[in-house]
């Protein structure tokens, strides 16, 4: 009887921990209150953006790991990229609130951008604070933007 309820258990989270993301409507956010430092110098090992904005979203849906933030720098007409080497630097969970994060530039030798990305970049360089909504378990979709910002730091 144990291993029943043990298996049963199991089966029961591996079904809540598997989200079917394309099946949530997408909803839409504002960001405002954007505030952002440069930390670091350009070129050097840790170049950020200290950021600090006030979110809210409508249609917001409560489940665990949909939303999330990041910060976009533009390599191209094209193409927005980032890089980060933390898993999940800024999570929301709430249908509003307020983030606080330091996001490392392609600007920092130790972020790690790609060659490629890096040639494309036109500087002075632009960049916007996103958030994100899950589609599936690999892709997002962006549902609110800043207006575009740029990186102050002399190159």
């Amino acid at each position: 009887m144990k291993k029943i309820l043990g298996m049963a258990s199991i089966a029961f989270l591996t079904g809540c921990a598997s989200a079917n993301y394309s099946d949530i409507n997408t909803s839409q956010a504002v960001i405002s209150n954007l505030k952002v430092i440069e930390l670091g110098k350009a070129g050097t090992k840790k170049h950020q953006l200290d950021v600090k904005f006030d979110y809210s979203i409508k249609d917001y849906s409560d489940v665990t790991g949909l939303y999330k933030c990041s910060i976009l720098f533009t390599s191209s007409q094209e193409e927005l990229v980032t890089v980060t080497t933390k898993r999940e630097p800024c999570k929301i969970d709430s249908e509003s609130g307020s983030v606080s994060i330091k996001w490392d530039t392609p600007l920092s030798t130790s972020a790690g951008y790609s060659k490629e990305s890096l040639r494309k970049m036109v500087f002075p360089l632009e960049y916007q604070v996103t958030i994100h909504q899950k589609r599936t378990k690999n892709s997002n979709v962006v549902i609110g933007m800043s207006q575009p910002l740029y990186i102050t730091s002399d190159t």
